[in-house]
């Protein structure tokens, strides 16, 4: 082991679902990433945000050993976590507080520096990773979760986000529509890998697909629920995922034709849970690509939340100083 590689950056992010940690090099190498998903009852749709910060409270014990096992030989330059959802200062969720405490606790232990920074920059920051994007101060970001379908118009400038919502769900996100339809063909949550798995081995064709309601970049996703639950009876759980996963695909499309457009912009970037499914990779960019527009989706391993975008933003903000 290098000098230069021994030296990393530790990024914290503690979500709605995961407790995550990452580690950087230097020179951009991912040394550690590290995640555990919250435990969500059978049956339940969700968690409560108390049960999730005292989820993420034990978690941090096992992180920390962790941290003692895998990073011995490692100095600790500097921590960055998410403290909040979005760059906005309305934003705020408990669950972060958890990370921004256990990150600022080990900053001092360690006398590093301390970054904060958003969920939201963690998923831009992670999508952008391993990408060679032609506009990198430009560009529009896809955030489709759990909780959260957002179409971004993302400017950079010396490594600071400008970031401006301009399109996206107006009710219910991808990732509940998704698990909503899981839970009822009695899968275990989060659904969304039964669902795209059993869409990828339907081979039978959508004849009638489900309505959408979409305009000028907004989707209102709602009626989808109510139509799948009108028809979850006559068909199969491969056809039912097929169809859901379709009508989704279809919504972002119109909404990023509009937007494209607006905003005369040509490259889309993919990050959130709901962009790891292979079904919606593989439709999606070939209806972008018939518009000419460039589908960048996420690295697997980085498409889930994680806190390898945190690790990258305090790298490069301590670059920076």
């Amino acid at each position: 082991m290098t000098r230069k590689n021994n030296n990393i950056i530790l990024g914290f992010d503690t979500s709605c679902y995961t407790t995550s940690i990452a580690a950087i090099s230097l020179n951009k190498e991912i040394v550690l990433n590290e995640k555990i998903i919250l435990k969500v009852k059978k049956d339940n749709k969700g968690l409560r945000q108390s049960e999730a910060v005292f989820q993420h409270v034990n978690n941090m014990g096992e992180l920390s050993q962790i941290i003692n096992n895998k990073l011995k030989n490692y100095n600790i330059l500097g921590i960055c976590v998410s403290t909040k959802p979005r760059p906005v200062d309305s934003s705020y969720m408990p669950v972060f507080s958890v990370g921004y405490n256990f990150a600022k606790l080990l900053s001092s232990i360690n006398n590093c520096p301390f970054y904060e920074t958003t969920h939201q920059e963690n998923h831009i920051e992670a999508s952008l990773f391993n990408k060679n994007l032609e506009n990198e101060d430009k560009f529009l970001a896809v955030h489709m979760s759990g909780g959260t379908t957002e179409i971004l118009l993302v400017e950079r400038k010396d490594n600071d986000y400008k970031i401006e919502i301009v399109g996206g769900s107006l009710d219910v996100s991808f990732g509940q529509l998704i698990d909503r339809l899981g839970v009822r063909l009695n899968y275990n949550f989060p659904c969304g890998k039964y669902i795209d798995e059993n869409a990828l081995k339907c081979n039978e064709k959508i004849k009638n697909g489900l309505k959408t309601s979409v305009k000028e970049g907004y989707m209102n996703l709602s009626g989808i629920e109510n139509q799948i639950n009108k028809i979850i009876y006559d068909y199969n759980e491969e056809y039912l995922s097929k169809i859901l996963l379709d009508t989704l695909i279809r919504s972002m499309y119109k909404s990023l034709i509009y937007i494209c457009e607006k905003h005369e912009l040509k490259e889309v970037v993919f990050g959130g849970g709901v962009s790891a499914s292979e079904y919606i990779q593989k439709e999606l960019s070939e209806k972008l690509k018939g518009e000419s527009i460039k589908a960048y989706f996420t690295d697997k391993e980085y498409a889930t939340d994680n806190s390898v975008g945190c690790a990258i933003i305090g790298l490069n903000k301590m670059k920076n100083y």
